[in-house]
């Protein structure tokens, strides 16, 4: 999944990490790891990666991929990213999801920040439709013009060896929340050397923040490596 260029200019990378947790329809401990590998070619970045199930009442091991495609733009003083990106994600054996959008992304000094739009589809996968004799036409729901967003605060500026950072956000890697069930992250980083960084995620995620009662929906924490391949 990774291809890597001996131009002088590119950058190739991966990063690596596991989460362990629970939630209200995990029955239990969940265990999943995932692989994602990046290519730095001027002010444009390509990732594509995979997530596995390792411990989960999903009998799936593979249990989706993702791919992106962003660029760096500058106008005047202003820094920012454009990004699009596909997800598919296996969340049961009888059902897929898949997530298409864009996100526009902005750092500066201690802060992160991301606004974006996904389409979502929910589609009863073939198994399921041939047991439960499903109707072929109705096997698919369509959301359109999600609200995505991120936002970020580092103790540090974003760019040194160590930082502790707090964000809430409906976004990850292979999973795009409703915009009512935000998840709150703390998040730590260390850089052992200029291309390997550890970094560790506590995350907390809630269900129904618009209403009247809020209410618990599970937790989970990652812990990771980032490898730029000089």
């Amino acid at each position: 999944m990774l291809i890597f260029s001996a131009a002088v200019t590119a950058q190739p990378g991966v990063s690596i990490y596991t989460d362990l947790g629970s939630n209200n329809v995990s029955n239990g401990i969940f265990i999943k790891s995932a692989a994602l590998g990046f290519y730095k070619y001027g002010k444009n970045k390509f990732e594509a990666g995979f997530q596995t199930n390792l411990k989960n009442n999903n009998k799936n091991g593979f249990s989706g991929y993702t791919i992106s495609a962003s660029r760096n733009i500058s106008i005047k003083d202003i820094s920012f990213g454009l990004k699009g990106f596909f997800t598919l994600t296996l969340p049961s054996e009888i059902l897929s999801e898949t997530n298409w959008g864009a996100l526009i992304e902005m750092r500066h000094r201690h802060f992160e920040m991301s606004m974006g739009t996904n389409f979502r589809t929910y589609n009863l996968r073939q198994n399921a439709v041939t047991r439960y004799e499903i109707d072929n036409t109705q096997t698919k729901i369509h959301e359109v013009y999600n609200l995505m967003y991120s936002f970020c605060y580092y103790l540090k500026p974003v760019d040194e060896n160590w930082n502790i950072g707090l964000s809430v956000t409906n976004i990850d890697y292979f999973n795009i929340n409703q915009e009512t069930n935000p998840v709150i992250n703390l998040k730590g980083m260390y850089k052992i050397s200029s291309p390997v960084a550890l970094y560790m995620q506590a995350t907390y995620k809630s269900a129904g923040v618009t209403n009247l009662e809020l209410n618990y929906f599970g937790f989970f924490f990652r812990t990771g490596i980032i490898w730029n391949i000089n």
